[in-house]
């Protein structure tokens, strides 16, 4: 170690200085120059060390690192150059240079490889771009989501139609293996068999023992294809049925969605005649019957979409609820009249399967549904649609097996700027 530190401290040469002739503009010159250099290389390196410090989130951290020795290296070396003036320390700098040297290479070999990932970072412009972009896009998505009432809808209704399509992946699997096992090609079998004795066919079915097994193969093969015809009608009825299901998803949410609300005079009792009208075959084929009691009621401010649309669903879940219902003479009973001076009232009243008091609290929540094959947001959305024309929509039931009554309350007047006046 001795040995060493002499090596680094020989005096034996000669100081830079005499270089300079001792001359004091040159020596100073250098050394003010030398001087401030190495103050800035010391500033630096500190610098970026309180920057990495105080922002954890910086890529490449490690390179600033790197960048902060190799100058701070550097800055050593000046420091050697300002000393080596009056004490010849040569040994000494050039152990310096050599550290300095080898921080140097190390950073910029880290560097090269840097580039690659570094060019991949956006430019702040490129940045400030896509953050106008998702800003926009996140307006349009809130917008979109309160014009239609959809917000607390979108993220049930994707996982719904995920449930169904799963079913249908499932079905498809269920068909694929039937297919990819089917007893179908036995058939070729026994015609490449029938082909190679066109002549002699009769001798072979009676005399050859594969002809003898022919008949016996044949019968089982048509019994094994038929069982396998019945599974795959079983399982493209499913098919099919799911696949029923999603349109019936996506088209209620599109009707909902949409489609503005515009209000414009109209008859409510014609509006729900026109239900009646388009209820009326279902109705028979499920020997329902249905009872009109009908007041009058004046023009009113109407969103027919909505109106058709909410009674249109009320009386399908009365159905729904009549198929289920007690042994009785299934009915629906549906009234119109006018409560006071400010609003009409529609009622949907069916005498099947009622509702429970646990459920008649949760009826209109989204999601909620007692049916295997409901998708929960039916009753949600027309609760809505009944608030967003200035309404009300409720239920009451005396229990189960004792009927449902819907009420569905609407004003009869409206701000005028919400009213489309017909063309004369």
């Amino acid at each position: 170690m001795n040995d060493l530190l002499a090596l680094l401290t020989d005096k034996r040469f000669i100081p830079h200085g005499h270089c300079y002739m001792w001359r004091p503009d040159l020596l100073w010159t250098n050394v003010i120059a030398d001087g401030l250099i190495a103050l800035s290389y010391v500033t630096i390196p500190f610098t970026l060390l309180y920057f990495i410090h105080k922002r954890k989130d910086v890529p490449f951290d490690w390179m600033l690192a790197a960048f902060g020795v190799f100058i701070l290296a550097c800055g050593t070396s000046h420091v050697m150059e300002i000393l080596t003036i009056w004490q010849p320390y040569y040994w000494l700098t050039a152990l310096v240079k050599v550290i300095t040297a080898i921080a140097s290479v190390i950073t910029a070999i880290l560097l090269v490889r840097l580039v690659p990932a570094a060019l991949k970072i956006p430019s702040p412009q490129q940045l400030a771009k896509v953050n106008d972009e998702l800003r926009e896009a996140q307006a349009e998505l809130v917008t979109t989501a309160r014009r239609a009432g959809m917000a607390e809808i979108a993220t049930n209704v994707l996982h719904n139609v995920g449930n169904v399509l799963n079913s249908v992946n499932v079905s498809a699997q269920v068909l694929y293996e039937k297919v990819h096992t089917s007893k179908g090609p036995g058939v070729a079998k026994v015609a490449q068999l029938m082909k190679e004795h066109p002549d002699d066919l009769g001798d072979f079915i009676s005399s050859d023992p594969k002809g003898r097994a022919l008949p016996d193969y044949l019968d089982k093969l048509a019994d094994a294809l038929a069982v396998e015809q019945q599974g795959m009608i079983a399982e493209l009825a499913q098919l099919t049925r799911r696949i029923d299901h999603i349109k019936e998803i996506v088209a209620t949410q599109q009707s909902y969605a949409g489609n503005a609300s515009v209000l414009e005079p109209g008859s409510l009792r014609e509006l729900v005649e026109d239900v009646v009208r388009i209820c009326d075959v279902s109705l028979a084929r499920h020997h329902i019957t249905l009872i009109k009691e009908f007041s009058d009621v004046p023009q009113m401010p109407l969103d027919k979409h909505r109106v058709l649309q909410i009674l249109v669903n009320l009386i399908n879940n009365a159905k729904q609820a009549l198929d289920a219902g007690a042994n009785r003479p299934p009915q629906i009973i549906l009234r119109l009249k006018v409560v006071d001076e400010g609003r009409v009232r529609v009622e949907v009243e069916d005498n099947g399967e009622g509702i429970s008091q646990d459920n008649l609290a949760r009826v209109f929540e989204h999601g909620f549904t007692t049916r295997v094959d409901g998708h929960g947001f039916g009753l949600h959305s027309c609760i809505l649609a009944a608030h967003e024309m200035g309404g009300d929509l409720t239920v009451q039931s005396a229990g189960p097996g004792r009927g449902a009554l819907f009420i569905l309350v609407l004003p009869l007047a409206s701000t005028p700027d919400r009213v489309v006046e017909q063309s004369a």
